[in-house]
This record gives structure tokens, sequence and C-alpha cells, in this order.
């Protein structure tokens, strides 16, 4: 038997409720202080219920990460169909989308801060399927045949780099990634 849309619509919207809750107190006070109380505080959910919808702190942390490289990947997938002749130019505006959203995103902002917490850092960098992996294959597809393997992987780990450890503007980052992109073609 399926379940109801109205009960699937509830268990989205609270796990929904969970991230944003999630993802300020990340923004707010770093990894190391989001624990499940201040969350289920902050989302207004028992704190059974937030086991319940997203299981240990480590999982939640997970899906805060799943969902922001999700906001990245719809950047990435509108500055790819923005240049549909130019692979250079999609994967030019891909990355400064990337690059401009991330320069604003809490999350991002949290990792980089001088402080920041080894944990959230971890979540981000040490986990290859949490963010190069997907990003990768997600390039990959978007692209197809007009792009290698190793011209995508080395632009989404370029564009990562600029991204949490900038040493450059967007737009000189941006100039450095489409000279990459010139060296494969």
């Amino acid at each position: 038997m399926t379940e109801p849309a109205f009960y699937a619509e509830l268990r989205a919207l609270r796990v929904d409720r969970v991230l944003d809750a999630s993802a300020d107190i990340i923004a707010e006070e770093g990894w190391d202080g989001l624990s499940m109380t201040a969350i289920a505080k902050r989302a207004g959910i028992p704190r059974q219920s937030l086991y319940k919808a997203v299981g240990t702190k480590e999982e939640l942390g997970r899906a805060v990460v799943d969902r922001e490289v999700s906001r990245f990947l719809a950047t990435v997938s509108a500055g790819i169909a923005a240049h549909p002749d130019s692979v250079e130019e999609g994967l030019a505006a891909a990355a400064r989308g990337v690059l401009e959203h991330g320069r604003a995103n809490a999350i991002v902002g949290a990792v980089l801060r001088p402080s920041n917490d080894a944990g959230l850092l971890a979540l981000v960098t040490v986990d290859p399927d949490a963010v190069l992996s997907r990003a990768t294959n997600a390039v990959t597809s978007l692209l197809g045949e007009s792009a290698s393997e190793a011209m995508v992987d080395t632009v989404v780990r370029l564009t990562t780099s600029h991204l949490l450890q900038p040493t450059v503007d967007v737009e000189k980052a941006v100039d450095r990634i489409r000279q990459t992109i010139r060296g494969f073609r």
C-alpha cells in the first residue's frame, strides 16, 4: 500500500524545516555549535521526530551538504544550458555561477571561517561522493560526449578549489578555468 501524498508532503516539509534550521545554526555557530536539541527547538519539532526525519548528526550533516550541492548543481546546469553551442562558454558560465553563489553561501562561509570545524570541512572535502563525484557526474551528464572525462574532472576540481580556497577574484578564477578548458580542446 502506498503512502498518501499528504503524509509524504508533511515528511518533506519536516525535513526541509530541519535542514533550514541546521543550515542557519551551522552558519551562525559552526558545525560544533550544531546540536539535535537546538535543531529541534529551532525547527519547532520534537527531538524524537528529528531523529526519525534525519537520523544522526553525521547523517544530518550529509543531508545539509547534499542539499547545498544540489543548489550549486542547479547553477551549473543553468550555466551550461545558457551556452548549448560552446563547452568552453558553458563551463565558464557554470564556474562563474558556482563561485558567485559560493561567495554568498552561508554553509561555504562556515567551512571557510578561520576557526572552521573539522567535522564540517570533512563532510565537504574528505568524502569524494559528497561533492566531487556528484559534481563530476552531473557535469559529464550535462555535456555528454562533447567533453572528456579528464577535462570535466579537472574543471570541477579547479572550480571547487577556487570555491574553498579563493586566492583571486571570481573573474580571474574563471579566466584560469577557461585557459584550462582550452588546454583540453
